[in-house]
């Protein structure tokens, strides 16, 4: 018996290299483990007897789950003399975030999407075939719907009525100033555009735009076909509460409810039931037309009744469940009393209802309801990862895309990828050899701790594996949600205090600690697919070694400056702001991209052992 296990220089406890080898037993990296006398030798042996050849097949089954090896895996690392070429990264990071977001541009999607046949006069929508005579009717609310409904307009232009879009306020003059092609919708454009609130909370502006579009739809007959436009921010935009509840009431349940820790599924349930055109109202409003709702999807998982609060998406109501969130939350007694009694009178009514029709009836009925109306995503966080993974791979690296449900805080995202970024460059340093590295492994445990899955861990080391045998740089791709807890007074956003976060933690692992293997070249970009992060008119960042350098050579504490939430200002002062990333307005919102970019060692070549 053992008192500890000796792994590398570092003594553990046996409970605990217990639990790692049993955590870790399909880890690509902690494989490396060798606990058995009789498992080294058979290793040994083995090796030596099938130096040009996979091993895997011929180590027992004991050994196998502790042992780093996989098919592409038959290589040791040797010094090349000569000088390392020094790479800058960041241009490639920077083509490669607005690949991705070209990709998801409205031109591109929607143009898939929407397949118009002028000399019949007919639109085929993935297919179902509309027959068109100007009786196209347009309307919209989000981030990314002028852009849209431009896209819209040149297809179907002869053939549309009119239209109403709501748009967050000045952004048809910052796209005007921004964008040299001027604002996407035509000057005799029939679609009218309202402007509502840029901030998360509705406003008389965009209440005044939910009013103009419902006055429209509630018009349509059944020879019209009515195309509706969701993006992100739709629900500010298109805020048309139930009589008697005014638009201050709703205002007010919706601050209570996220003030008491609603999150955002809760927020929607209550909205889609105390307003008009949300949870499928817009649509049940448009009835008899047809309609075809195109969705840029700004949520992870696309989930089309969450993005505008599903104006057109088949949605059940739920005036009982919206009690049981007020009643758990303990904000029921403050609750406007018309906001009350509306929901409890709806409970009625739908109780009422649901005694009279069982649920075979009930489903048929529904299915009546919804069979004229097409909801379709265009656009996601997905895509245009797929588009950066592409244009990567024509750049010469190896591109993984490492997940598209990215969700985190600011600080935590960035730590995180700088530590992977060492991981990246201990892996490309490592060799097949028998001595375990306890420094990867423990690496390897902080990541999976943070949140990077063993699996993610795997895919990974197989990239790298393949990375090695290729000669090619890695380059690591995410999409999601970046979140930050404003706390301090500066000026920044979610993705600039990503990108700092990062350079603080690669500060800490490059420079104040000692390195186990050679650094190489590496580069962390952080951007908003909207072109607009935070309160700024940047994207967002880019860090690599250089910028550390610069931020010594000025004496600048980005632990004070990441702590005030004050992000822009520190990379504004690093070299003229050159580390700052501006697109301008895109016209589009698929939530965040990450991009980072960990080049192979140039000193080192890979010979067959």
């Amino acid at each position: 018996m053992f008192s500890t296990r000796k792994l590398g220089q570092v003594s553990l406890h046996p409970g605990i290299a217990t639990a790692l080898q049993h955590h870790f037993s399909r880890s690509l990296v902690s494989r490396s483990f060798i606990t058995s006398p009789q498992c080294v030798k058979t290793i040994l042996l083995t090796r030596q007897a099938n130096q040009n050849r996979s091993v895997w097949g011929l180590i027992p089954a004991s050994c196998k789950r502790l042992f780093s090896i996989s098919s592409t895996y038959h290589y040791e690392v040797s010094v090349v003399p000569g000088e390392s070429k020094v790479t800058d990264l960041k241009p490639d990071a920077q083509d490669i975030f607005r690949t991705a977001i070209r990709s998801v541009y409205p031109k591109s999607m929607i143009g898939n999407v929407l397949l118009y046949n002028a000399v019949t006069s007919t639109l085929k929508v993935q297919g179902k075939t509309y027959k068109l005579d100007r009786n196209v009717f347009v309307v919209g609310m989000g981030k990314a719907v002028a852009g849209m409904a431009g896209v819209v307009e040149d297809i179907l232009g002869a053939h549309i009525v009119t239209g109403v879009i709501s748009i967050p306020e000045g952004l048809q003059e910052q796209i005007q100033d921004e964008n040299p092609c001027g604002f996407p919708l035509r000057n005799t454009t029939k679609i009218q555009i309202y402007e509502g609130s840029s901030r998360t909370e509705a406003d008389e502006a965009s209440y005044n735009a939910a009013k103009a579009i419902h006055n429209l739809v509630s018009k349509l007959t059944e020879k019209d076909l009515l195309i509706v436009l969701c993006s992100g921010g739709g629900s500010v935009l298109c805020p048309l509460p139930h009589s008697p509840i005014t638009l201050d009431e709703l205002r007010q349940v919706t601050r209570l409810l996220k003030q008491n820790g609603a999150n955002v599924k809760e927020v929607n349930t209550v909205r889609k039931n105390i307003e008009v055109l949300k949870g499928g109202g817009l649509a049940m409003e448009a009835k008899p037309a047809k309609v075809v709702s195109l969705i840029l999807s700004s949520f992870i998982g696309d989930p089309i009744d969450l993005i505008a609060s599903g104006p057109t998406c088949p949605s059940q109501p739920a005036p009982h469940h919206c009690i049981e969130i007020m009643n758990r939350l303990g904000i029921m007694d403050q609750v406007p009393e018309s906001v009350r009694k509306f929901l409890e009178r709806e409970t009625v009514i739908l109780s009422q209802k649901q005694k009279i029709l069982d649920s075979i009836q009930a489903k048929a009925e529904l299915d009546a309801t919804w069979a004229d109306i097409q909801n379709i995503v265009v656009g996601n966080n997905s895509i245009a990862c797929e588009a950066a993974a592409t244009r990567a791979s024509e750049l010469g690296y190896l591109p993984l895309i490492l997940t598209t449900k990215l969700v985190g805080e600011a600080r935590n995202i960035g730590t995180l990828l700088a530590k992977l970024a060492k991981f990246i460059m201990m892996c490309y340093d490592r060799k097949t050899s028998m001595e375990p590295n306890m420094e990867l492994t423990i690496l390897e445990v902080e990541l999976v701790a943070g949140g990077i899955r063993k699996e993610w861990i795997n895919h990974i080391c197989n990239s790298l594996d393949r990375a090695h045998n290729m000669n090619k740089d890695l380059c690591i791709i995410c999409g999601g949600e970046i979140m930050v807890q404003v706390k301090g007074s500066g000026i920044g956003g979610k993705n600039m205090e990503a990108a700092l976060a990062a350079a603080i933690h690669m500060k800490k692992l490059f420079r104040l600690e000692e390195m186990p293997v050679a650094e190489t070249r590496m580069c962390f970009l952080c951007c908003d697919s909207d072109g607009l992060d935070g309160v700024t008119k940047m994207a967002g960042a880019i860090v690599d070694q250089d910028f550390l350098n610069k931020v010594e050579e000025r004496g600048l504490e980005m632990g004070d400056y990441l702590e005030n939430n004050d992000s822009f200002s520190l990379f504004s002062q690093v070299d003229n702001g050159q580390y700052l990333v501006k697109t301008n307005v895109t016209g589009t919102n698929i939530m965040d991209l990450v991009v980072m970019l960990v080049q192979k060692p140039q000193d080192r070549k890979y010979a067959w052992i």
